[in-house]
């Protein structure tokens, strides 16, 4: 460990820990931040973007996914494809991936990091209580991976109070979903129970989905001061096989949007996921302490890789891949925080490991093009492959918030990281003439440090500005260093300045949040030649630089009318890039273009959502989104521009009483105008080149892999809580 970063870390915990300073005046309550299962934070000496999304927001937007209702706050660059996929992003980090790389988002489950599967989060959205939005490198308080911010969700605890309720929605394309729920307590425990089912035909060829889930939590109030909470999240997925929405090209969007079969790389994708914690929380007055230790399993069973074994275009392609994929991770995160009159800190602890295995197997004889040795390659039905990814995660954090004057607050944070990654292969292959067994392996350790500093102002009791700097930093996958030693970590270091508060206009208040930010992606982790090129080469490729300016307002929502506005202004350039592999067709001619200066893909320099909240009665309201978003490039070299669209969606709730309890009943129509757009458009190659049969050399939008929406859609339901 390098000393000044020792010396950093030493000195903000023996800080936190020296709690007797005496003040001149009274400067009020301050809180620190909790990276654990009880979310708080205090805005007003909050010195980053934050956005919160409580449980009555999520009802009323009715997500089906976490884009859905991310989509409300300003900063999110998310990729929604079909079912349940998803690719979670912030202020335009990590846009230029798409096989499922580490998208740059730290994402905590009731307080437990989670690593997610092709970048990816499966989650129950019914259990959901609130999501914590984090925005700028955010490595200080939630360790790898935090480049961008982190996405902090706190599912649902039992309550003091007694109550069940049963739900029922179905919509289009043979979407249903089922749910019930109690939570019941006494003096001494309290208990939260939910089941869900839910399944839908899917608007794409062969992309049914279904999902069954329990989920339950139970409190013992040890005293009046502590208690212990036991979590259990048992769910059942099948999808078979959403990425057959990819179309080739806009021509095939226009006239073929749902897809052909057999286009999809991955089929009959059977999905368990097991989660388990144990919280124990003690209230000290203004100390608080909490343990969480925790055990996830993310089980993946699926068959991929079709290919045309009988060279006749009119069959059924063959899968001859079987996948077993098995995600384990467990560990331990404890916290205590002091909250006073004018300094707050917290001390952290985790202790983490993560077991990442995969299993697969060869299920037919087949031959592939390979685009590095310009030929063939033979693969036999047998061979097996066994990959075990290992990660031993340590760490110490910190926190001090002090409260300078009535006025100024600062707040400082830092992290100590230790990881130790490890990568075991074994092969079971045949050259055509012998069978044989190869194993390969390499382990790595890691020390990373991370920081936050920044400050608070009050311009008034109700108006605040804030400004801060924070770091981030990812890791490179140990498989990677096999073949580049030299490999280093990619590091993010966020700079902004803004302002929040409230304002009364007439007889209305409005809230808002205001930021401008720079966030420099240093030492990006990706292939060597490009991502055109597909190359297993990792090296550090470049830098980006995101700039922009983010606004959140809304008004008092017991108002008649009342609204919620996200603005989000994205510039998102790379400042550096060694020179860029373009590849006209899969075997064609492939030449080096200069991409520094060039933008993103998949980044609109606009977004706007809008929420339009209509109480037309005390039982009946409307409800009115509009999301917009300008015109982006779907490749790096900036080849290919897509237009941009605006969506209008629509809703009624209804609120009455049925026999003494509450009933809401609601209709909901997304995309009511019908408008077609692309989910998700994807470009790597000139797949129409002339080398694959097509006509040209050249990228256009007919080389793009693209999935549509679905276009308008309706939904119905009704939620009895008794």
């Amino acid at each position: 460990m390098k000393t000044k970063n020792f010396s950093l870390v030493t000195t903000l915990l023996l800080s936190s820990l020296n709690l007797n300073v005496s003040a001149s005046e009274d400067l009020g309550l301050v809180t620190v931040e909790s990276s654990t299962i009880n979310v708080k934070t205090d805005k007003k000496t909050e010195v980053s973007n934050v956005d919160i999304i409580d449980e009555e927001t999520i009802k009323t937007v009715g997500p089906k996914n976490l884009v859905d209702i991310l989509k409300t706050v300003p900063g999110m660059t998310s990729v929604e494809r079909a079912g349940e996929m998803m690719q979670i992003r912030f202020r335009g980090v990590g846009q230029q991936q798409y096989m499922g790389e580490n998208p740059g988002v730290a994402i905590i489950v009731d307080g437990v990091p989670v690593m997610a599967k092709s970048g990816g989060l499966r989650i129950n959205m019914a259990d959901i209580k609130s999501i914590k939005i984090v925005k700028g490198s955010a490595s200080y308080l939630y360790g790898d991976g935090a480049l961008a911010g982190a996405l902090i969700i706190t599912t649902k605890k039992p309550k003091g109070k007694n109550e069940s309720m049963v739900s029922a929605e179905i919509g289009s394309y043979g979407y249903q979903e089922y749910t019930a729920g109690t939570i019941q307590g006494t003096e001494n425990f309290a208990i939260n129970l939910n089941a869900s089912k839910r399944s839908s035909d899917g608007y794409w060829r062969e992309a049914e989905l279904w999902t069954q889930s329990f989920n339950g939590k139970f409190s013992y109030y040890v005293d009046d001061t502590s208690d212990i909470t036991l979590g259990v999240d048992l769910t059942e997925k099948f999808d078979q096989g959403g990425s057959r929405s990819v179309v080739g090209g806009v021509t095939e969007a226009e006239t073929n949007p749902k897809g052909e079969p057999n286009s999809g790389y991955t089929k009959d994708s059977a999905i368990d996921l097991n989660k388990y914690f144990l919280t124990y929380s003690k209230d000290f007055g203004n100390k608080n302490l909490m343990v969480t230790a925790y055990n996830y399993q993310d089980l993946y069973d699926d068959t991929s890789n079709p290919q045309d074994l009988d060279n006749d275009p009119t069959t059924q392609n063959v899968y001859v891949k079987h996948s077993n994929t098995d995600l384990n991770q467990k560990g331990i995160k404890s916290e205590f925080t002091i909250d006073s009159d004018n300094i707050a800190s917290l001390i952290g602890l985790e202790f983490g490991k993560r077991d990442y295995e995969n299993k697969s197997q060869t299920l037919a004889d087949y031959s592939a093009w390979n685009y590095y040795t310009k030929s063939n390659d033979n693969y036999y039905e047998g061979e097996t492959s066994h990959t075990n990814s290992k990660e031993d995660i340590q760490a110490l954090y910190g926190e001090l918030k002090y409260n300078i004057t009535s006025k100024l607050t600062t707040t400082i944070n830092a992290r100590y990281n230790i990881q130790k990654k490890e990568y075991i292969t074994q092969k079971y292959g045949y050259d055509g003439t012998t069978w044989s067994n190869s194993t390969e392996s390499v382990s790595h350790t890691y020390r990373n440090t991370a920081y936050r500093a920044g400050a608070t102002y009050s311009l008034s009791s109700n108006n605040t500005l804030f400004t801060s700097v924070s770091t981030g930093f990812q890791n490179p996958e140990v498989r990677d260093l096999v073949i580049n030693p030299s490999l280093k970590e990619q590091t993010s270091i966020n700079y902004e300045i803004g302002a929040r508060g409230r304002e009364a206009i007439s007889d209305n208040n409005f809230n808002y949040e205001v930021s401008i930010f720079q966030l420099d992606n240093k030492d990006i982790i990706g292939p060597v030649d490009g991502s055109y090129a597909f190359s297993e080469f990792k090296d550090n490729i470049g830098d980006s630089r995101s700039r922009g300016l983010e606004l959140s307002l809304n008004s008092n929502q017991a108002k008649i009318l009342s609204f919620n506005l996200a603005y989000t202004y994205l510039d998102v350039t790379y400042t550096k890039h060694n020179p860029f592999l373009v590849n006209l067709g899969s075997r064609g001619a492939d030449y080096y273009v200069d991409i520094v200066g060039k933008t993103l893909p998949r980044v609109s320099k606009h977004t706007v959502d809008l929420f339009v909240n209509y109480k037309a009665t005390d039982k009946l309201k409307f409800i009115a989104e509009v999301y917009a978003k300008s015109s982006y490039y779907a490749d790096e070299s900036n080849l290919v521009k897509m237009d941009g669209y605006t969506l209008l969606n629509l809703q009624a709730r209804y609120n009455t009483k049925f026999f003494g309890n509450n009933l809401e009943c609601f209709v909901k129509v997304d995309n009511a105008l019908d408008k077609q757009y692309y989910r998700a458009v994807f470009l790597n190659s000139d797949k129409r080149g002339a080398a694959d049969g097509g006509t040209d050399d050249i990228i256009n939008g007919e080389d793009a892999s693209i999935t549509v929406d679905p276009g308008r859609v309706f939904y119905a339901g009704v939620n009895y809580r008794f």
